[in-house]
């Protein structure tokens, strides 16, 4: 067997990402993608924001996330308010329908978790889940 190379690897980790977002968009009637479905979860998990303390916890650009809020106020799944004391700074809210379309992709999500995970036993879902986040601090440091 050949020798295994960090881009086969990487070519790997990447097929099988993009094959479960194509999942993801096939089996959902959710309009949005993944990051716009983490933006809400940010927004559930920690309350009102500003969008610069979203993306440097997503590991997003400044700019990239104000083109996908373009969609998610349109949509009228955040709202984005000034803050009186100073009228440069922005904050983002989740609304109603912001929480109930979430609920409805985790919902989603859970259904597809169980059929993306259903190959690999519990010990080892949860080894690859540490695995990754070896990997995420490693490649954080």
């Amino acid at each position: 067997m050949p020798e295994q190379t960090i881009f086969d690897l990487i070519h790997t980790i990447e097929k099988v990402t993009y094959k479960m977002l194509v999942h993801w968009r096939e089996s959902s009637d959710i309009d949005l993608g993944i990051t716009h479905i983490l933006v809400l979860h940010e927004l559930q998990s920690r309350g009102e924001c500003r969008p610069s303390d979203l993306a440097k916890f997503l590991h997003l650009t400044p700019a990239s996330l104000t083109h996908l809020s373009t969609k998610l106020v349109k949509m009228d799944l955040i709202t984005r308010t000034k803050d009186e004391a100073d009228r440069r700074t922005t904050y983002w809210t989740i609304t109603k329908q912001g929480k109930e379309l979430l609920q409805k992709a985790q919902q989603d999500g859970q259904e597809l978790h169980t059929q993306f995970f259903s190959h690999l036993s519990p010990e080892e879902q949860k080894s690859l889940l540490q695995i990754y986040q070896k990997l995420d601090r490693a490649l954080g440091e």
